[in-house]
C-alpha cells in the first residue's frame, strides 16, 4: 500500500500499488496532454502572430498594390479621357475636312454636269454641222466627179491639160476665202534652169509660213496610143520643188486611169522622192487640207525647232569667231615660231663667229707674245751678226751721229 497525501487538503490516501500506478499513468498522460496543449497553444500563438505579421505585410503590399493600381487607373482614365477629347476633335476635323471636300466635289461635280451637258449639246451640234459638211461635201465629191467625166471628154490633150489646171485653180478659188484667206495659191511663172510648175501653194501663220506646195498636172485623152506613167514625172517635179523652196511636191494626174493603185485617190510616193504625192483631181483640195493641217499641228515644234536653229546659228556664228581667233593665233603662233627658229639660228651663227673671232683673237694674242718675246732680239749686235757690212754701215751711222751730237753741244 501506499499513502498519498492530497495537494489541496492534506488529507493522507492510501491506495494499491496498481491503482498508484494507474493513477500515476492518469497523471502523466494528462501533463503530456496539458503540455501538449499548451505547446499547440503556444504553437497557435505564435503561427497566429507570424501569420498577423505576414497578414499586416499583405495588407501594406495590398494596399501600395491597390495605391499604384488606382495610380495608373487614374492616368490611364485621364490619357483616356484626353485621347476621346483628341480623338473627338480629329473626328471632327476630319468630319469638317470630308465634308468641305464633299462640297467641292459636288461643285466639281455640278459644273462637270454641266460641262457635259454643254458639251453633248455642242457634240450634237457639231455632228450636226459635220454631216452638214460632209453631205455637202459628197455632194460636190459626185459633181466633180460628174464635172471629171464631162471634162474628160474635151477635145485635145493641150485642152484636157489647160482644163485641168483651171479645173483645180476654181476649185481653189471657191474656198479660198472661207478656208483659206491667208493662203498664197498662184500659177508658177518663174523659168528657171529646171523649168518651172504649174501652181505653188504657201500657207502663213501671224506671217510665218506654215507650208508650202509645188503642184504639177499631168492628163492625157484615153484614146492617146502612147500612153505616159505617173513616174516620168517625178524627177522634174522634185527638182522644181527645190529650186522654188517648196516643202512639199504634189502630181494632180489622170494618168494610168486603170491603175488601181493611184485610182485610191491619193498615194504617197515618199519612197521615190521625198514629200511627193500623187492624186486625182477630185482630191485636190482634200490633199492641200491634209498638208496644211499636218503642217499646223507641228508649227509649235517647227517654232521651237526654228529658235534652236537659230541658236545654233549664234553658237555656230560664236565657233567660227573662236576658230577664226585661234587659227589667227595659230598662224601668229606658227610665225613667231619660225621667226624665232631663224633668230636661233642667227643666234647660233653669231655665237660661233663670235668663237671663231675669239679664237682669231687668242691667236693674235699668241702672236702678239711670241713677237714681245723676240724684241729682245732686236738688239743691233744680234741683227748684225751674221752680216758684217750691214754691220759695218750701222757703225758709221751710230759714228755720225755721235759727231753731230758734239757738235751741236
Amino acid at each position: 500500500m501506499l499513502r498519498i497525501t492530497c495537494p489541496k487538503c492534506k488529507e493522507i490516501i492510501e491506495i494499491g500499488k496498481d491503482e498508484y500506478n494507474s493513477l500515476l499513468q492518469d497523471i502523466e498522460t494528462e501533463e503530456i496532454e496539458r503540455r501538449v496543449k499548451d505547446k499547440v497553444t503556444d504553437l497557435e500563438k505564435v503561427y497566429k502572430a507570424k501569420n498577423e505579421i505576414e497578414a499586416n505585410k499583405l495588407k501594406a503590399a495590398q494596399e501600395v498594390l491597390n495605391a499604384e493600381l488606382n495610380n495608373k487607373i487614374k492616368v490611364l482614365e485621364e490619357k483616356l479621357a484626353n485621347s476621346e477629347k483628341d480623338t473627338t476633335i480629329a473626328v471632327n476635323s476630319a468630319l469638317d475636312t470630308y465634308k468641305e471636300t464633299i462640297s467641292k466635289k459636288n461643285e466639281e461635280i455640278t459644273k462637270l454636269k454641266g460641262q457635259i451637258a454643254n458639251n453633248e449639246k455642242e457634240l450634237v451640234l457639231s455632228t450636226q454641222k459635220l454631216k452638214e459638211q460632209y453631205e455637202f461635201q459628197l455632194e460636190a465629191k459626185d459633181n466633180e466627179i460628174k464635172l471629171w467625166k464631162e471634162f474628160r471628154m474635151g477635145d485635145s490633150t493641150k485642152d484636157l491639160g489647160e482644163s485641168l489646171e483651171k479645173y483645180c485653180q476654181d476649185a481653189f478659188n471657191e474656198v479660198r476665202m472661207t478656208a483659206y484667206p491667208d493662203s498664197y495659191f498662184e500659177k508658177d511663172n518663174k523659168v528657171d534652169e529646171e523649168g518651172k510648175g504649174d501652181f505653188i501653194f504657201r500657207d502663213y501663220i501671224d506671217g510665218i509660213e506654215t507650208v508650202s506646195i509645188m503642184f504639177e498636172m499631168k492628163t492625157e485623152k484615153d484614146t492617146t496610143k502612147d500612153k505616159h506613167k505617173n513616174e516620168h514625172f517625178f524627177s522634174k517635179l522634185d527638182k522644181n520643188r527645190t529650186s522654188k523652196g517648196c516643202e512639199y511636191a504634189v502630181l494632180v494626174s489622170t494618168l494610168e486611169s486603170d491603175s488601181t493603185l493611184y485610182n485610191k485617190g491619193i498615194v504617197d510616193v515618199s519612197h521615190r522622192y521625198p514629200k511627193m504625192f500623187v492624186v486625182r483631181p477630185q482630191y485636190f483640195l482634200t490633199i492641200i487640207g491634209l498638208i496644211r493641217s499636218m503642217a499646223r499641228n507641228t508649227l509649235s515644234y517647227r517654232k521651237e525647232i526654228d529658235r534652236y536653229k537659230k541658236e545654233n546659228v549664234d553658237i555656230a556664228n560664236f565657233e567660227t569667231a573662236v576658230r577664226t581667233v585661234v587659227d589667227k593665233i595659230n598662224t601668229d603662233y606658227s610665225n613667231a615660231g619660225k621667226i624665232y627658229d631663224q633668230v636661233d639660228k642667227m643666234c647660233e651663227d653669231i655665237i660661233k663667229k663670235v668663237q671663231n673671232f675669239k679664237d682669231e683673237f687668242k691667236k693674235t694674242v699668241t702672236h702678239l707674245g711670241r713677237a714681245v718675246n723676240q724684241i729682245p732680239n732686236l738688239e743691233i749686235k744680234r741683227l748684225t751678226a751674221n752680216s758684217p757690212s750691214l754691220a759695218e754701215k750701222f757703225k758709221e751711222y751710230m759714228d755720225q751721229k755721235m759727231k753731230e751730237k758734239e757738235g751741236n753741244e
